[in-house]
């Protein structure tokens, strides 16, 4: 990916970009997650359909509150935007209308089948379907994936279980783990948010073998505790990799309930992941060493081999 200024050791241009550096911190890792977010317009389209499906599932079931929530709402969603990328919408459904979902045998199963019925007679021409836990909406240019909740009682919710075969519903916390999010992405700069989509490009560039969330969650737990608090992008991306596939290898920990993230992880997915992290992190190793010896043309080009994308 392109940018408007040279990075730092581009020919020609290279006190520029030293004056821009000491003026900003800004470096080229900082400009490649700068740029992998949605645009503006693709923002506002997101949330014009988040008000049109409210519109829609307030007309038929009755619902108590709505969030968007998700990458888009932390600021962590990568682009380009197409059909596969999705944005998360939740429906709090009221108990005393339709707790037979949550109380019944297949309950959550039933409940699904019911908020895709009702999208689908609103969406004739677009593809929905039951995606594990959410109902999806496939638009041309992204996805919406619609989860139906109960309030749970604690602060947190129910929706229904990915694994049960509709039998059950788990607990969540959307709001718990963004405010989380938002204190450590406050206190490191805004970096968090920055690492969180590099890490993100990397899953899928290099197709890892593991969820955007257990990634970002990754990505979050590193930041969270890496001990020097002014560290720059560069420095954490590079710790992050070179933590990735230990972190693969021993799980990780929801934040806020304590759930594990990839305990139905398969063996040969766990392998391929750590395998394709370890790879990354011999690239970022060279990356790292170019840079501490101020080769920072050569450090973009090896950035750019480990995370699968040039890096301009």
């Amino acid at each position: 990916m392109g940018t408007d200024i040279a990075p730092p050791g581009y020919p020609g241009n290279q006190d520029e970009d030293e004056s821009e550096q000491q003026n900003t911190g800004q470096t080229s890792l900082d400009d490649y997650a700068d740029e992998t977010g949605p645009t503006n317009r693709q923002g506002k389209t997101i949330n014009e359909r988040r008000e049109r499906l409210e519109q829609i599932l307030e007309e038929e079931m009755e619902v108590v509150e709505s969030h968007q929530f998700g990458s888009f709402t932390r600021g962590t969603m990568v682009g380009p935007l197409s059909e596969d990328s999705d944005t998360d919408v939740m429906f709090v459904l009221s108990r005393e209308k339709h707790g037979k979902w949550e109380r019944g045998e297949n309950g959550s199963s039933n409940c699904l089948r019911a908020v895709k019925r009702a999208l689908e007679k609103r969406y004739p021409n677009s593809k929905v379907k039951i995606d594990r836990n959410v109902v999806s909406v496939q638009f041309s240019d992204f996805t919406v994936d619609v989860a139906p909740a109960f309030k749970d009682g604690t602060g947190g919710y129910k929706i229904p279980d990915t694994y049960s075969e509709g039998r059950s519903w788990v607990r969540t916390n959307p709001r718990g783990y963004k405010q989380r999010f938002e204190a450590v992405d406050n206190a490191r700069g805004g970096k968090l948010q920055k690492v969180a989509r590099v890490a993100k490009k990397l899953r899928e560039n290099r197709n890892v073998p593991v969820s955007s969330y257990h990634m970002e969650v990754m990505a979050y737990d590193h930041v969270h505790n890496h001990p020097n608090k002014d560290a720059s992008t560069e420095e954490l991306v590079e710790g992050f990799v070179e933590e990735l596939p230990r972190r693969i290898s021993r799980g990780t920990r929801d934040p806020v309930n304590g759930d594990r993230l990839d305990s139905n992880m398969d063996r040969s997915n766990r392998k391929e992941a750590i395998r394709k992290a370890k790879a990354a992190r011999r690239q970022m190793r060279d990356a790292r060493a170019h840079r501490q010896n101020g080769d920072n043309e050569e450090a973009n080009e090896k950035y750019g081999d480990a995370l699968g994308e040039d890096i301009d």
